[in-house]
């Protein structure tokens, strides 16, 4: 890719990527409130955005979309089978006099349906309590000491298939300690001390008291060692503009999600039942299992480039997505099939230089839409399509756009 191609590239991303620029503004929002480490959970492993910290997924954890209400842009999140998924990081201690947990949550069942406690997250410690987490009685609870705890019983009918956005702070100065809901303060109480945590940041299961797995969707973990003040939260909340979503998110942790296609099989080597879902300015982008397919592959590069823009701080050319040639210890999907071997019905080509990537699938036959992939840098990414012939720049943007289901990036 051409200096002058990077510079092109960098235009139309200002210019067209309205659904990204959305989840951006949401994390510059909580970035700017300076997290200790901040988890997108946007693939089944990874960096936080903030500091050296990592992430990585076990058990039935897996990588869907849509996810929580970003601005109209469709996130992805990390959906738990509530059996044995859980999520692990490498942020351990750094808790002294005060803290703030976030997360985006969407339980698939009401606790009281699952029958025991559902954790969210913490740096769980026997007699020393920092654990956010849902309990049988439908009711959340932040324990920061042995048992002490304040709580917060959202409305049953809101509570289950529904993205809400928790955060729960600490402050052993003023000994408050609140949980905000959806950008509310919900509960509030006194503390009698608080002491400094050193064990291992968790999401989705304690490594302490253990058996409490999340069943559903979570994405958009931070934790900070002060306690965020109601005037972070409220900036946080609003960044995301959850209303501009609205009704497409309650099914996002459950079985199903709109698509834009049936989602039936596709016979061949790559055979999936994942369902795409696709908009431009017009609405719903009505796609052909062919292109569904190929819109596949292109998400699988993204998810890719996306760790090795945060592991390698560099993107990965063609051959080594393919082969996961990675250097030792890195931590990146590769892609489960070659595109250009097994789709007899497209062409794909990925250019790459730096930070920047590009990834396109042309249509073989006449009748497929084409379509095109590109960032040139972390967290700004451009999709469009073509009706007829190679999608690029010039194409129609889209904006909405997610998968359900398996991916064609593996570990």
């Amino acid at each position: 890719m051409s200096r002058a191609a990077i510079v092109a590239f960098a235009a139309v991303a200002s210019l067209n990527c309205v659904a990204v620029s959305a989840q951006t503004d949401f994390v510059t929002a909580v970035t700017s409130t300076h997290p200790l480490a901040y988890y997108r959970l946007d693939a089944i492993s990874g960096k936080s955005q903030v500091g050296t910290t990592t992430y990585k997924s076990s058990g039935g954890a897996t990588w869907a979309a849509p996810g929580a209400p970003l601005g109209g842009s469709i996130s992805k999140f990390a959906k738990l089978d509530g059996h044995d998924g859980m999520i692990t990081t490498t942020q351990t201690g750094g808790i002294t006099s005060a803290a703030s947990i976030m997360a985006w949550v969407n339980l698939a069942e009401l606790p009281s349906k699952t029958g025991r406690i559902v954790y969210v997250a913490g740096e769980s410690e026997s007699g020393n309590d920092l654990d956010v987490q849902f309990e049988s009685d439908n009711t959340l609870r932040f324990y920061t000491a042995g048992g002490s705890n304040t709580a917060y019983a959202p409305p049953p009918a809101t509570l289950a298939n529904q993205w809400h956005l928790l955060i729960a702070t600490i402050d052993g100065q003023t000994r408050n300690r609140t949980i905000y809901w959806d950008g509310k303060s919900v509960a509030t109480d006194k503390i009698d001390v608080m002491r400094a945590k050193k064990n291992v940041f968790a999401i989705g299961e304690s490594p302490v008291f253990t058996g409490r797995f999340f069943k559903g969707g979570i994405e958009e973990v931070a934790l900070w060692n002060r306690a965020l003040k109601p005037t972070d939260v409220t900036a946080i909340y609003a960044a995301a503009k959850p209303g501009a979503t609205a009704g497409s998110s309650a099914s996002t942790a459950g079985d199903s999600v709109a698509s834009a296609g049936a989602p039936t099989p596709t016979t061949g080597p790559f055979a999936t039942t994942a369902k795409i879902e696709m908009n431009d300015s017009n609405g719903l982008v009505k796609l052909k299992r062919e292109e569904q397919i190929a819109y596949m592959f292109l998400s699988g590069i993204e998810v890719i480039e996306h760790n090795c823009q945060l592991t390698l701080q560099h993107v990965c050319p063609l051959n080594q997505i393919l082969s996961g040639s990675y250097p030792k210890g890195a931590i990146i999907e590769h892609l489960k099939y070659d595109p250009n071997k097994t789709d007899p019905n497209y062409t794909y080509t990925l250019e790459t230089n730096g930070m920047a990537w590009e990834a396109h699938a042309t249509a073989r036959k006449p009748g497929l839409k084409g379509f095109c992939l590109m960032a040139r840098d972390i967290g700004t990414v451009v999709a469009t399509y073509s009706n007829s012939g190679p999608a690029g720049w010039t194409s129609t943007p889209i904006g909405d756009r997610g998968t359900e289901g398996d991916s064609f990036a593996i570990q």
